[in-house]
């Protein structure tokens, strides 16, 4: 046989396992019996995948997912968040990596306290580490779960955060009460008190209709809430004489009017509660005797001493 020959059969043989193989390879599906999501960071090589996702257990072999991603000339993988389905053909993989198909996360945000909390949160959850929800700003970030990507920057997380605030506030009711954006930011730091008062849903609507009467008396709010916030001691269960003089602009004890800014990220459900709170002439509360969770009212000091010498009462009997 010449030599030119060989050569071409050769050539020929090599081209036919690399169909046999690229064809046993597209037809390989992945290991992992559940679904199973991958954190890819920007940079990651086709070996560093690898490794992972033999890691995660999504595959036993790497050696027909290199194949397929060299054919698909995946060699360096787009930053993202990717589920992995039971069983998935190598094929499909590795194109939803080539092209960056990512699967959007769910992301819960709470009753935040302080915006670093919620910072620090962000940058646990989130590709990035670093988010800058300020004071400012805290005010547009709603509680809910919410899909996004796991690589959204920070300003892109605070324009969906500024998006979905004015969507809510475009639906809620009572919103026509509240055209003015400085109008809003007020109803929100009022709600913050309101939410760190109760878990009671009934009960908040009244009282936010203690505080309001009390704004429009130009009285001190005397929020225990926000004593706790300025102390920033969030576990105090009794608000001593020492707790009501520490100086800060969210100690509505010494200061009259709003704190400068939420003590918390309250609910939509208690902002709502805010916005349609009936019309009292409440200009006090305390804790039920019951020790359930909800409170009396009073219009007069008189009433309220006497709602607050019962509650003492029945908290003294348990103490002893």
């Amino acid at each position: 046989m010449k030599k030119h020959t060989i050569v071409l059969l050769l050539i020929v043989l090599a081209v036919l396992a690399g169909c046999l193989a690229g064809a046993l390879g597209l037809r390989q599906s992945t290991a992992n019996g559940d679904a199973c999501r991958l954190y890819l960071l920007d940079g990651t090589s086709r070996d560093a995948l690898c490794d992972t996702l033999v890691a995660d257990g999504v595959l036993h072999s790497t050696t027909a997912f290199r194949l397929v991603a060299s054919l698909l000339r995946l060699d360096e993988v787009r930053p993202g968040s990717y589920v992995v389905e039971p069983h998935m053909r190598t094929l499909t993989l590795v194109r939803k990596l080539r092209n960056g198909q990512q699967d959007p996360i769910r992301l819960t945000i709470g009753k935040f306290r302080l915006p670093q909390d919620l910072n620090d949160y962000l940058g646990q959850k989130l590709m990035h580490d670093t988010f800058d929800v300020s004071l400012s700003t805290f005010h547009l970030v709603l509680p809910d779960t919410y899909e996004v990507y796991w690589t959204i920057t920070p300003e892109a997380f605070m324009q969906r955060m500024e998006r979905e605030y004015n969507t809510f506030w475009r639906g809620v009711k009572g919103s026509e009460k509240v055209a003015k954006e400085s109008e809003r930011r007020e109803i929100t730091i009022l709600a913050s008190i309101v939410e760190e008062e109760t878990n009671y849903g009934p009960e908040k609507p009244l009282i936010a209709s203690v505080y309001l009467n009390r704004l429009r008396r130009g009285m001190p709010l005397q929020a225990d809430p926000t004593v706790k916030y300025a102390v920033g001691d969030f576990t105090l269960r009794r608000i001593l004489n020492r707790h009501l003089g520490v100086e800060s602009p969210f100690n509505t004890y010494l200061h009259t009017g709003l704190p400068p800014a939420p003590i918390c990220l309250p609910s939509k459900a208690t902002i709502e509660a805010v916005l349609n709170a009936p019309e009292t002439q409440y200009l006090y509360f305390c804790a039920s005797p019951a020790m359930d969770g909800t409170h009396r009212f009073a219009a007069t000091l008189a009433e309220h001493n006497r709602n607050a010498a019962a509650f003492h009462r029945a908290l003294d009997s348990r103490t002893r």
